[in-house]
């Protein structure tokens, strides 16, 4: 009887997504189309140039392009985003389109083995905005200890003291939060505009259990929970590119060029002069007067200085790359890893699903006033950090919970399962059917996060070609204490929510049915859950690292953000994070980015011309 329902709304809710990525198609290559008629700029000099135009490289197009004398060229893989991408409620939808670079890792041998090949899926933004058009809008700066401690490494100016004041600056606080939230800057932090009734019943949960809620991003002990910050401007995305780049986009010294896929940075006598770039399948170069800068994500930044000739020396050589500069580009790989704990199974109808909110009245509520459910980011009702026995700290925890109001199976499993190369066979035939029911999808999850991972990664080129994808190897649990931490965080987490009596009343519960490939564990015990964890391994979508700025040779970068042995070069973006943030990566990267165009902008004062005033005096 579940197949024969599942067939018949599976059938009617694939429309859906189908329909949708039609439209998306049409759109993209309507405007990759119309992207080709644009002004060709080969051998054009420009004073900076910046390779992506993603959450660090759209701010940095703004800031410099403030000053009217600089001319700046923007540089862009992808495209424009649609208004699709800005509808919260479809952010699912956007993965495994062609606004993502749909990189995937190399197989793990200590996790992801629930996944297609043991290979976990990492979306990254491919589009103005870059990953910011595409996640899910999580508003979080981090702990000052996190930038304390990379000042403390020896990168002067990287304090919290001192880089606060760059969140300050980038914040539109749209909600009127009390206390340290700028007003002024461009980029929208909202409340969640849509929670489902379990929001008050995860707060008073907490409460319960001794934890204060609060705003976690302007207090200094972040152990603690809050109803989500997030980036949305009257119900939509608030993306790099809709709040910092398409204000401003019609500046005449700021050029644009998307569908432009850097290749490599020239090099000439140490000094970065140009950058060349393939469009439309021809190979275009342009110069460089002051700056390069490359902004292209942890990923395909590294990406770029590797084939460029940065790189370590031995692994540039057997691929036959000419070395610039022996640098550990691409070491220093850092993601936070969580896992979807759940489905738990309630009795009431107060769960996030999309057949049954999804309708004419909360799209109209959507389009007129910028509110319901169509604006629900992620689903999350409510988020928080909380400490495990092995962190000394207790007011700069090392776990996060994020408490969300769906589940896998949310959108029939019609999508969502291959955003993370889930095994359909052997996830769905021998877990999720035994308790889905397409009458009654009252089903939430908890995310568990690492927020402090130890296991560090790397990333590699597979050849010298551009096109080729990257190895990707985070390294997922190659430190036993990662396992250990997020094992304890189901734990702590399942002591909250059984012994909730709010909780309780709704018959919240997990099915008793062990995950494939851990039957051999006693259900729910520290070893089932090990087995778990293994199987069920999550990206947050957070890999930093990969460019690190530090002053001995583990750095790429120094505290300036300039490429070691290489002048005239920078990278700006999360790649340059020594350690990954105990938070949401997207606010981060947007205060580097701001916080370079300052140091840009003094390293290339302009000289404004004396007054005629002061010239007859």
């Amino acid at each position: 009887m579940i197949s024969v329902w599942h067939n018949f709304v599976y059938t009617v809710v694939i429309c859906i997504p189908v329909a949708l990525s039609m439209l998306a198609f049409i759109s993209y290559w309507t405007e990759f189309m119309s992207s080709a008629l644009e002004y060709n700029v080969a051998d054009e000099e420009f004073d900076f140039i910046i390779v992506g135009g993603g959450s660090a490289g759209a701010v940095l197009a703004n800031r410099l392009s403030e000053e009217p004398s600089y001319k700046v060229l923007l540089l862009e893989a992808g495209g424009a985003p649609i208004f699709l991408t800005g509808i919260p409620a479809l952010s699912s939808l956007l993965q495994l389109s062609p606004y993502d670079w749909q990189h995937k890792t190399v197989p793990q041998k200590n996790a992801c083995g629930a996944m297609v090949d043991r290979r976990c899926a990492w979306p990254t933004g491919k589009m103005l905005g870059g990953t910011s058009g595409i996640n899910y809008m999580l508003y979080t700066r981090g702990h000052p200890y996190d930038y304390d401690g990379w000042a403390d490494a020896g990168n002067p100016g990287w304090s919290f003291h001192e880089i606060k004041k760059y969140f300050l600056k980038s914040e539109r606080n749209i909600a009127n939060h009390p206390g340290g939230h700028g007003r002024n800057g461009y980029l929208p932090v909202d409340d969640s505009r849509f929670t489902t009734p379990l929001e008050k019943d995860y707060i008073n949960m907490v409460l319960e259990e001794g934890y204060q809620v609060k705003d976690l991003n302007i207090n200094a002990n972040q152990t603690g929970f809050m109803v989500p910050h997030v980036t949305l401007d009257n119900g939509r995305r608030g993306d790099t590119y809709r709040s910092y780049l398409k204000p401003v986009i019609d500046r005449p010294n700021l050029w644009i060029r998307k569908h432009a896929r850097a290749v490599k940075v020239d090099i000439k006598k140490g000094k970065a002069v140009g950058v060349i770039f393939t469009r439309y399948g021809e190979d275009v170069y342009v110069k460089a007067k002051k700056e390069v800068l490359v902004s292209a994500g942890t990923l395909n930044s590294a990406k770029l200085l590797m084939l460029s000739g940065i790189g370590p020396k031995q692994h540039l050589e057997e691929l036959g790359i000419k070395v610039r500069a022996d640098l550990p580009v691409g070491q220093n790989l850092q993601d936070h890893l969580t896992t979807m704990l759940g489905p738990f199974i309630v009795n009431e109808t107060v769960t996030f699903e999309p057949g049954r909110l999804l309708n004419y009245f909360t799209f109209q509520d959507y389009f007129l006033n910028g509110d319901g459910p169509m604006t629900a980011t992620a689903a999350v009702d409510l988020l928080g950090f909380i400490n495990s026995r092995q962190n000394n700290r207790t007011d700069n925890p090392d776990i996060q919970l994020m408490f969300l109001s769906s589940s896998l199976s949310a959108d029939y499993w019609t999508h969502l399962y291959k955003t993370f190369r889930l095994e359909d066979k052997i996830v769905w035939d021998e877990f999720f059917i035994k308790f889905y029911f397409p009458r009654n999808m009252n089903q939430v999850s908890i995310l568990p996060v690492i927020v402090r991972p130890k296991s560090v990664g790397e990333v590699k080129l597979k050849s010298k070609s551009p096109v080729d994808s990257l190895l990707v190897d985070p390294k997922y649990f190659s430190d036993p204490e990662d396992k250990d931490v997020l094992v304890e965080a189901i734990r702590r987490t399942l002591d909250m929510v059984n012994n909730s009596r709010h909780l309780k009343k709704m018959d919240y519960k997990l099915p008793t049915i062990p995950f494939p490939g851990c039957e051999k564990q006693e259900l729910f015990s520290d070893g089932y859950w090990h087995c778990y964890v293994t199987k069920m391994s999550l990206t947050m979508y957070h890999p930093v690292g990969t460019c690190k700025m530090a002053p001995d040779n583990t750095g790429v970068v120094n505290h300036e953000l300039k490429v070691r042995g290489v002048d005239r070069l920078r990278v700006v973006d999360a790649s340059i994070m020594p350690k990954i943030v105990s938070a949401n990566t997207n606010a981060p990267v947007i205060m580097i980015a701001e916080k370079a165009s300052d140091m840009i902008k003094a390293t290339w004062p302009v000289t404004k011309p004396k007054s005629r005033v002061k010239e007859e005096l």
